[in-house]
């Protein structure tokens, strides 16, 4: 296969080198991609403002569905819409996909701030406790273990370790004050 054979016109060539693709040609896949590459790349470029890096990499990923499931198309401007709604579809994809990144990793360091500005305040306040209080607390919040448990493993009742677990919540909340 020659690529722009004279005798073909372009929906004819459409039509033939799609055929090809179907049947495996690298040739025929290499054609499209002379003929047509430009013109993906530039509607890619023009419709998301983004730079010439970011089309080509839509443009592979267009290209490599094109070779994995090519559409059978009669004309050209079949081919070039299949091809320019594929490269702007992978185009929003990995634009949401970078929208989506960027919010996480913006919820991440917003959170990261959060615990910095607590964490001082916090181990102030847990280093007003005694020894005591502070394995009451570690058992029920770090540990995770019920006030029946505590209770068991401390040799208290039940009602005690309640009573002083919220006490010590209590305390905590308002600045840790004895």
């Amino acid at each position: 296969m020659t690529a722009d054979d004279p005798r073909d016109s372009d929906d004819e060539w459409a039509a033939r080198v799609t055929r090809a693709v179907r049947s495996g040609s690298r040739e025929a896949l290499a054609e499209i991609y002379d003929r047509c590459a430009d013109d993906i790349v530039r509607s890619v470029r023009h419709t998301t403002r983004r730079d010439e890096s970011f089309a080509l990499d839509c443009l592979q990923e267009m290209f490599m569905r094109l070779a994995a499931n090519p559409p059978l198309v009669d004309s050209h401007a079949s081919l070039l819409a299949w091809m320019r709604l594929t490269a702007l579809n992978v185009a929003r994809n990995a634009l949401v996909a970078e929208s989506r990144r960027t919010r996480r990793e913006r919820t991440r360091e917003r959170d990261q701030a959060t615990l910095d500005q607590m964490s001082e305040p916090i181990d102030s306040l847990l280093a007003r406790l005694d020894d005591e209080e502070r394995a009451l607390l570690r058992l029920r919040h770090v540990e995770g273990m019920r006030v029946n448990a505590i209770a068991r493993a401390i040799g208290a009742t039940p009602r005690a370790v309640e009573s002083a677990l919220r006490r010590l919540v209590a305390r905590l909340r308002d600045g840790g004050a004895a």
